[in-house]
């Protein structure tokens, strides 16, 4: 389908300073020596919902700050890039944060020593039905990977997309996420195809996916540009809630807490019911890894009209022995799924109330129900739909008291 970049751009050893822009406006600059340094230089427009207090001298730590590393590639993406620059340069937070430029999620941009062409963008329907022996993967990965600042520990890859159908719309075609699979976890394209367009079915809106004619590869839009064009701030709850910089963290809270911080930080009670929503899918679907980096919040640069992102990210976690049965936050101090009634708890709030909350329960249940029956999809990963349907009829019989199977297993796609 497509050749290797067989040339590699110059690349300096290391990095140690980073200007950082909004649009085509610089607010400040990253620097690294004994500690990572971040300095403002101006006062009008900020980078993170976290650090909005005028007169800031900065701010430094042995770590980047959350809203600079919450993008940063983990587990596979990070290593293969490492590897690929090993005899090359010294590739750190810092140098990874220099790759990511202007291609990185959310409204900020970065210039430094690096200066890489532009990415070739592709045509979606090349990779929806590809048919090559040769896996297609492999291949977007060795094109893209200088681009690939994504977060997470599972292969994906950010690709341009050729846009080849005349529209009326203001905003280009957007940006790709393309994602395989690998033995651990067979078929965790169908699995996430499926689970999000359940809840595309139960009416929670969430980006545009695709699943390739092959398996082989999941496709999701990026949702980080408005319809107008314009590029969104975006912060998932790591940052938003101040954890370390360190793989765990999002691993660590509860989701009484990621409502709480919602209601702080939108000040909306629809955007908390939006997010109430949010969690109590999870729950039925049996999502295991909703932790704090799967949740965010979008805001235009102004940082006015804070809202809720769409849902990304979901997978039905029971179906893989290699996963315990547990989910990523704490609900009511336990990780264990919760029942009905744990989610009606859930509901009331300090500072806020979700009305109708067992309506929303109840609706949600069904409408993953009324999808599975109809999905063709669902029927391509053995198991799945029965695995799903237990996870929501146990979520929706389960009461308390009752005793559930549990044991431990491997932290999610470690």
């Amino acid at each position: 389908m497509m050749s290797s970049e067989n040339t590699k751009p110059a690349l300096p050893a290391k990095i140690t300073n980073i200007s950082v822009y909004i649009d085509e406006t610089e607010v400040g600059l990253i620097t690294h020596g004994s500690v990572h340094h971040f300095q403002p230089i101006q006062e009008k427009l900020h980078v993170s919902l976290t650090m909005t207090q005028k007169g800031m001298d900065g701010y430094s730590s042995g770590s980047l700050h959350p809203i600079f590393s919450q993008n940063l590639p983990e587990g596979f993406n990070r290593r293969f890039i490492a590897e690929k620059l090993a005899r090359y340069a010294k590739v750190d937070d810092m140098y990874l944060l220099a790759l990511q430029g202007a291609q990185g999620i959310g409204m900020l941009c970065y210039q430094s020593e690096i200066n890489l062409p532009e990415a070739e963008p592709l045509v979606l329907n090349d990779i929806l039905s590809y048919s090559s022996p040769e896996p297609l993967f492999p291949q977007l990965l060795e094109k893209y990977y200088l681009r690939n600042s994504l977060a997470g520990v599972q292969p994906k890859i950010s690709v341009p997309q050729r846009d080849h159908i005349s529209t009326e719309r203001t905003i280009e075609q957007r940006d790709l996420i393309v994602k395989t699979f690998d033995a651990q976890f067979p078929l965790l394209t169908v699995n996430e195809f499926v689970c999000m367009e359940a809840a595309r079915w139960c009416g929670l809106n969430p980006p545009k996916t695709y699943l390739s004619e092959n398996l082989e590869t999941y496709v999701v839009e990026r949702f980080d540009i408005s319809d107008k064009g314009v590029r969104l701030g975006y912060e998932d709850f790591t940052t938003l809630m101040k954890k370390p910089n360190d793989p765990d963290a999002k691993y660590s809270g509860s989701y009484e807490a990621l409502l709480h911080a919602t209601h702080l930080y939108t000040n909306s009670q629809t955007e908390v019911e939006k997010m109430y929503q949010y969690i109590v899918f999870n729950c039925l679907i049996g999502n295991g890894d909703a932790h704090l980096k799967n949740f965010a919040l979008q805001y235009l640069p102004d940082m006015s009209d804070i809202y809720v992102s769409p849902l990304f990210d979901i997978t039905h976690t029971l179906i893989y022995d290699t996963i315990d049965n547990k989910m990523a936050l704490k609900l009511a101090n336990s990780k264990t799924f919760p029942d009905v009634a744990t989610l009606l708890r859930l509901a009331e709030g300090k500072g806020y109330r979700i009305r109708k909350a067992r309506e929303i329960i109840e609706q949600l249940s069904d409408g993953i129900m009324d999808y599975l029956k109809q999905s063709q999809e669902v029927q391509l990963l053995n198991g799945l739909r029965e695995s799903i349907q237990r996870s929501v009829a146990q979520v929706m019989t389960s009461s308390k008291g009752t005793s559930k199977y549990r044991h431990d297993r491997v932290k999610k796609y470690d």
